[in-house]
């Protein structure tokens, strides 16, 4: 018996004692009405740039079985394609969502490290954009203007999906052309620019899409007129009053 008391008062005096307060201090207690929020809205998230890329590579795979393919060969081209920016969008938002949804769930360190960066990374980006955006504003207008203004409606028949992106933007907010020439835009189009008929045989020549038109819509059986952008940069024909006359970036 006294041997039993003496080993227990051994182990007593091998245990080291901690204060309560340093004890407090040191434990990692993250509150569950946190991480469980955190953890919906992060897989809510993942969900989300999974669609994102399962919509990208449908849109890739689509090009790719087309005529005219994929083609990467300049920054422009990877700007412009719609389904690759898509899905590059969408592989940012599943694997930074993936890091916050786990690291929530297991309270790994780590990944939710690795997910305060990417999000602090996303900010300061944001944040430098709006500074250039307000110190430069005429040069980030005119890099606007000439550089994608030029490249989009270039590239108008080229890519299905930015085509039909051209189109909802222009008859969602009433709009004929991307920069502040309105119309005049697609002339620099291959398809709608007013060069000799030698030069251009297209029977799209002198006109624009069918999105800039008013009425584009025939209200008595619902189809599109595609024709009705025809020609309205003919100075002879000057039907004007039939499309938009301001340019998408001074629309509001």
């Amino acid at each position: 018996m006294r041997d039993s008391r003496q080993q227990h008062g051994h182990l007593e005096r091998m245990v080291p004692y901690t204060p309560y307060r340093q004890r407090s201090r040191n434990a990692n207690y993250i509150s569950p009405l946190l991480k469980y929020t955190m953890f919906f809205f992060n897989f809510v998230f993942w969900l989300v740039g999974g669609g994102l890329i399962g919509i990208g590579f449908y849109a890739l795979v689509d090009q790719w079985q087309s005529k005219e393919g994929v083609r990467i060969d300049s920054v422009a081209d990877v700007l412009f394609n719609v389904g690759l920016i898509i899905a590059i969008i969408g592989v940012l938002i599943f694997f930074v969502s993936f890091a916050g949804c786990i690291g929530a769930l297991r309270e790994n360190t780590g990944l939710l490290k690795l997910y305060s960066i990417a999000l602090l990374i996303f900010f300061l980006a944001e944040l430098l954009i709006a500074i250039l955006c307000f110190v430069f504003p005429h040069k980030i207008e005119g890099f606007v203007s000439d550089y994608l203004t030029d490249n989009m409606i270039k590239k108008y028949r080229e890519d299905a999906d930015l085509q039909n992106l051209i189109d909802f933007i222009q008859k969602e907010f009433k709009c004929c052309g991307l920069s502040n020439r309105n119309f005049e835009d697609w002339s620099k189009n291959e398809y709608f620019n007013c060069t000799r008929r030698e030069l251009n045989p297209s029977v799209e020549r002198c006109g624009v899409p069918f999105s800039c038109c008013k009425n584009a819509t025939d209200m008595s059986s619902g189809l599109i007129n595609i024709m009705c952008g025809y020609g309205v940069q003919n100075p002879v024909v000057s039907e004007f009053t039939l499309i938009t006359n301001d340019g998408c970036s001074n629309s509001h």
